[in-house]
Order: structure tokens, then sequence, then C-alpha cells
């Protein structure tokens, strides 16, 4: 085995180590604070309260729950909450690509819209692209799948069983045999993220993508932060852009337009991977989405450039991301 190879498989550890450590830091305190707040029927009333919303596009108010822990941390935490919920053997392929979709768009947005903000897009804007995108998204997909009677056969979910109503001994067995079973996930998709890198891939994904981005304004060097945000995620994406803007290299317009399409559409080959577990449509939660994504971008683009300069760094950019006085540049 070569030193090339060695440095690789060490590297593929230390980074499963690495994103195990992150995730379970989140989860574990994240599983008990809900067994906590269960047990005193807040997720009853939370069920109540998203109801409506959730019916709007197709889905019982019974996942509720796992969508708001995704929300708030992660899509691992948000199928482990899924898991333990007995309606989640009843969706439709339609419900769960409904499912995977706003999850998809709306996960760990805490964390990510803080990132954003760093980078340079605000907060707001972020969580309003977001979470209204994704429900836009969802309600199309809802209301596309029941017209043309798409996908409504039974989903075939590969999560962990959880027993329903257990005794405090067996919710824990539950929990340790669930985090093993994410464990293993994310061994299996680090593994075959460091193939498709291996293999070139990015570089693949980075020609097709070349046309969109010229018609979404975004530079070349906002475009290598943008491929590798859509590859490898927000967190990557993000602390790029950072380093960039910081540095004065990309101006304010390509900025926001690469977070805008960062924030809507990342980290492909984990998050898609993942959501699959819940039997959804790929070509649905990948390339529907992917097309949404990019129109959506160029919509919200299109209207800022209506918007004076200052007028739009007051609404869409964050003057703090920036150390250098070169960025404040538009064009």
């Amino acid at each position: 085995m070569t030193n090339s190879v060695k440095n690789k498989i060490n590297n593929l550890i230390k980074d499963i180590y690495i994103v195990s450590f992150e995730l379970f830091k989140v989860m574990i305190p994240t599983i008990i604070v809900i067994k906590v707040l269960d047990s005193f029927g807040a997720t009853s009333w939370l069920t109540i309260q998203v109801a409506p919303l959730l019916g709007v596009i197709g889905l019982p108010a019974e996942v509720a729950l796992a969508i708001t822990t995704t929300l708030l941390t992660n899509p691992y935490a948000g199928l482990l909450v899924l898991s333990s919920t007995p309606e989640a053997l009843n969706l439709t392929v339609a419900q769960t690509t409904i499912i995977a979709s706003f999850m998809l768009f709306t996960h760990g947005l805490i964390v990510e819209a803080l990132i954003s903000r760093n980078a340079g897009l605000r907060i707001l804007p972020t969580v309003l692209i977001r979470v209204g995108g994704g429900f836009i998204f969802c309600y199309l997909l809802h209301v596309s799948f029941l017209n043309l009677g798409l996908f409504q056969n039974q989903a075939s979910l590969h999560l962990p069983t959880m027993v329903s109503d257990p005794t405090l001994q067996q919710w824990i067995l539950d929990q340790i045999f669930g985090l093993l079973f994410i464990q293993a996930i994310i061994i299996v998709l680090m593994i075959a993220i460091e193939i498709l890198r291996s293999v070139g891939v990015e570089k693949i994904i980075q020609l097709i993508l070349s046309p969109f981005l010229k018609i979404l304004d975004i530079g070349t060097n906002a475009a290598t932060i943008v491929i590798v945000g859509l590859t490898l995620g927000l967190g990557f994406g993000g602390g790029l852009m950072i380093k960039e803007v910081k540095q004065g290299a990309i101006p304010i317009r390509s900025v926001v337009g690469a977070l805008v399409l960062i924030n809507l559409f990342h980290s492909v080959f984990e998050d898609v991977g993942l959501m699959m577990l819940l039997g959804p449509s790929l070509t649905t939660i990948l390339l529907v989405r992917a097309i949404f994504a990019f129109g959506f971008s160029y919509l919200i683009m299109r209207l800022s450039s209506l918007l004076p300069d200052p007028v739009f760094q007051k609404l869409m950019f964050n003057q703090r991301a920036t150390l250098s006085s070169s960025v404040s540049k538009i064009s």
C-alpha cells in the first residue's frame, strides 16, 4: 500500500471521526430534550400547532417533530425522530418525497444561517429564502402529485424500527441502536463521497453548472466556491466565501447570489444520499429540486437587481462580513 493511499485512508478515518463527533454532540442532547418535552406533552402541542401548515403540503401532523428537529439541528437527528413516529410507516412515496425535500431546504437552519451571515448574506433573507423556498417547492410538489396521481403507493422506509410507547429502558436501547445505525450511514456516505471525488465527479458538475452560474452573474471566483458548496456542503462553501469576502476578492452581488444558491442547494452527495433512506423519488429531490433552486435564485437576484445599491446592501448584505473596504463595490 502506497503512502498516498495510506494518507487518504487516514484522512478519511479522521473525517469520519470529526463528522460523527460533531453530529452526536448535537444529536444526543437533542434526543434527551425531545424525550423530556414529550413527557410534558410538548410534542402533542407542536403537532396541533403545525398541523395546518403541514396539511397545505400534504403531510400528516405527526411528522411535525421530525421536521422541526431537522430544521433546528440536522437531518440525521430528524430521521431518528421520524423512525420513532408510528405514522411514518403509512407514508406514501409522494409524502416522503415532500418530507425529504423540505428537510433538504431547511435542515440545520440556525447554524447555516450564521455561517451565511459571516460570509455576507443576512440572517433574515437566509431564513425566508430557505423556509419560503422549501414551502413553495413542497406545495407545488403536493399539487402536482395529487393532480397527476404520482407516487401514491406506500413508501419503503429504510430506518431503524422503534418501539411505540416504550419503557425508559427500551427507549434507551432504541436510541443506542438508532445512533449506531446513523454511524453506519455516516461511514458509508463518507466513503462514497471520497470515491466520487477521486474519480472527478466534482469537475463534471462544474462543467455542467458553468452556464447556469453565468446566468446568475456569479463570477469565476464565486463559481468555484458554489461548486464546493453544492458538492461538499454550506460549511465548506461558506468557509471559503468568508475568506474571499474578507479579502475583497468578490463583488457583493456575486457574494449574495452565490450564497442564495448554496443555501437552496448544497451538499448534494451526502444530504440526498441520506434522504434516500425515506424511499422518495430521486429524480424529484435531486433534478427537479436543482431546477427549482436555480430558478428561484435567478428570480431573487433579478428582483434584487432592481434595488438601488444602498438598499440592496442594507437588505441582503452583511457589511460586517468584510474587513476590507474594497468589497463595497457592487458590480
